[in-house]
């Protein structure tokens, strides 16, 4: 090789390493079963979150903000895909499955690849517990957490604790998760605070049972939930922190949500879902509508509420398009908000549509909300009032064919039917549509049911 061509190999080569180093960095925390309004800043009462608030009161923050599912392992299949999970090989809860997610689907830390990052989960996966499903498979390069719930055990009966591929621990000490994943966060930023990165910060808690470390034990004096909530926004701030120390949090995404709603048969162990109807588990308001917040001071907008119809589906275009990663050759169910984000323009989502597994069982256009005919589980009416320490028993109900005016009645009490009869008519002639449609685009293909 001749002097010219290293000369421009060399210019290419730096050039390359600025622009990479310039690309935005993303931070993704996930929060299991924190209820809509376990927050201030989305009406809650409580006063345990001032950093979360201060962050939502810099950012955006997003009221109608959807779940791909109201459980744990669809949820994050959606968020990682933005696909729903029915596309992506997980429709349902995984337990000790030998199933996870498709091989078929492009995850986002595989989607940022080429791009130059380098990805973290740090924290829950669940999205199989297999080594061919496990993070290191799907696009990350680093894993430090438990491939599924703190309240599950494996076929040898503890719960595997990971680094990497190796199982470094069984029965991690529950207390300790909050810091511990915090920690090890912070670790990886500074590693990683001169190159691109992406980081999925995935909390354990509030999913019970929970844990809470001594720092924070009996903080908040308002019992053990309120405790644990308090640790996660302690959490955050510290994320925070490290970002400012290092100069580096102006060119950092921060995306905050929860997987599902609150799982209302806790008891006093479960969050809030305020006004909406029910929680985990059901498809109405209380179990797929989360908090939203969104945080990179001097890029997205501050202080501003966006009302529309968005959901964690449409993270993943909106990452694609502020690193310049290239979307999949198939089609992703989510839109970017990018433009909403930092113009407050509106976005082109107008729909979503909630499966329970792989029944379509409610869509929401505008403001209406139609829901098909179905059975659902709840602990009401025995959940009247969140006193005991004990888990309630849920119970099966129906739900007939209704439809609802969610922006003004988001606790679905009120059924508009009589009022609603063609609307009602064209919004399950469009489910019926949909759901021919999602089948046919499954990875890998797959029956409904």
């Amino acid at each position: 090789m001749n002097k010219y061509y290293l000369f421009i190999l060399l210019i290419f080569t730096s050039f390359s390493i600025r622009a990479n180093k310039n690309k935005p960095n993303v931070i993704i925390i996930y929060v299991d079963d924190m209820g809509y309004q376990d927050l201030a800043c989305f009406g809650g009462e409580n006063r345990f979150t001032p950093n979360l608030d201060r962050l939502a009161a810099n950012g955006v923050i997003f009221t109608n903000f959807y779940s791909a599912s109201q459980i744990c392992s669809p949820a994050r299949a959606g968020l990682l895909t933005g696909c729903y999970p029915q596309r992506v090989g997980v429709p349902e809860v995984l337990l000790l499955s030998k199933n996870g997610i498709s091989k078929e689907a492009i995850t986002i830390p595989e989607m940022l690849k080429p791009q130059g990052y380098t990805s973290a989960l740090i924290g829950k996966w669940h999205l199989g517990h297999q080594k061919e499903f496990l993070p290191l498979n799907h696009g990350f390069d680093y894993f430090y957490g438990t491939p599924f719930s703190n309240d599950m055990k494996d076929e040898n009966k503890v719960l595997p604790f990971y680094e990497n591929e190796k199982v470094i621990e069984t029965d991690p000490d529950n207390n300790m998760l909050t810091t511990r994943y915090t920690e090890k966060a912070i670790q990886f930023i500074s590693e990683h605070k001169d190159e691109p990165f992406f980081l999925y910060l995935a909390h354990n808690m509030p999913h019970t049972p929970l844990g809470v470390s001594d720092k924070f034990t009996g903080k908040s004096g308002y019992g053990l939930y309120a405790d644990v909530i308090m640790e996660i926004d302690w959490s955050v701030n510290e994320i925070v922190k490290t970002l400012e120390q290092y100069n580096i949090d102006k060119n950092t995404l921060i995306i905050i949500s929860s997987d599902n709603g609150p799982s209302l048969k806790q008891g006093i162990f479960a969050g809030d879902a305020g006004e909406l109807r029910e929680g985990k588990g059901t498809t109405f308001e209380g179990g797929h509508k989360v908090p939203g917040i969104v945080y990179m001071p001097g890029t997205v907008l501050t202080g501003k509420i966006i009302d529309d119809i968005s959901s964690q589906l449409d993270i993943y275009p909106t990452i694609a398009e502020i690193t310049g990663a290239k979307l999949p050759d198939y089609q992703v169910d989510g839109v970017s908000l990018w433009n909403t984000l930092t113009k407050g323009q509106a976005h082109s989502r107008d729909v979503f549509y909630f499966f329970l597994k792989y029944e379509l069982q409610a869509m929401r256009k505008g403001d209406f909300k139609v829901h098909n005919a179905h059975s659902y589980k709840s602990p009401y009416p025995q959940r009247k009032k969140r006193k005991s320490s004990e888990k309630y028993k849920s119970f099966t109900h129906e739900i007939e064919t209704s439809v609802f005016n969610v922006r003004e009645n988001p606790g679905e009490t009120e059924n508009l039917l009589d009022d609603h009869i063609f609307l009602k008519d064209s919004f399950l002639l469009e489910m019926e549509k949909v759901c021919k449609k999602i089948n046919s685009m499954c990875f890998p293909p797959d029956k409904l049911k």
